[in-house]
């Protein structure tokens, strides 16, 4: 999965947000973190480009985030008509936010992402039914911070 090398965002000069003294967040971290995630919240549009956002059970498994999502869903239909797509672990202490492209992916998901989902969730997803079909959302870039000093361990990755 493309370069792992962190740059920084550019974060503003604010008391609040931590003396800077901090390391930038490393990418093993990021990595522990999606795969420990239990629970995700997914960013799609609308197709006249409102925004909607809803939990959703995931994996973090080779360089993707793999989710399953009806096509008659909100979520669904808005994939279908602009893949764009980005997923962020709930807790706001710990921040790791994944842009990028989700892509539907029917049975060619990989079987190793989905026993990670059953290992996970204890629900296994048949990847060949259209009714529930898997996605895996490709990272553009990959956003990370902790709250208890934003400028001094943010980090962005361009993938």
């Amino acid at each position: 999965m493309g370069d792992r090398t962190a740059g920084r965002p550019p974060i503003p000069s604010r008391a609040e947000y931590g003396e800077g003294a901090g390391e930038p967040v490393p990418w093993e971290t990021v990595d522990r973190l999606l795969t420990a995630s239990r629970y995700f919240w997914l960013a799609t549009a609308r197709p006249d480009g409102r925004p909607h956002s809803i939990p959703v059970w995931a994996v973090w498994h080779d360089g993707r985030l793999y989710f399953a999502t009806a096509p008659s869903t909100v979520t669904g239909r808005n994939l279908s008509a602009n893949p764009c797509a980005v997923a962020h672990l709930a807790d706001p202490r710990e921040v790791v936010i994944v842009e990028g492209t989700a892509t539907r992916l029917g049975a060619s998901v990989p079987p190793t992402a989905v026993d990670a989902y059953e290992a996970k969730y204890g629900w296994r997803l048949d990847p060949d039914d259209a009714g529930m079909p898997f996605y895996a959302l490709e990272p553009r870039a990959v956003l990370a911070w902790q709250a208890k000093d934003i400028r001094g361990t943010a980090a962005r990755w361009r993938l």
